[in-house]
């Protein structure tokens, strides 16, 4: 997990696609928004059994 500092560039996010006006976030080697990011992050996490 990382971000990246890359300005006056026009990057677009690879999953969703939009273009990246702002910070620049970097998951498992894909470029990406910072919502996509924060998905991504979330979907990561391990999963906690609920049944206890």
């Amino acid at each position: 997990m990382e971000k990246t500092a890359k300005t006056n560039i026009n990057i677009k996010c690879r999953k969703c696609g939009k273009l990246i006006s702002g910070d620049v976030y970097e998951f498992e080697g894909v470029t990406l928004c910072e919502d996509c990011y924060m998905d991504e992050v979330i979907a990561a996490q391990p999963k906690k059994c609920l049944m206890k």
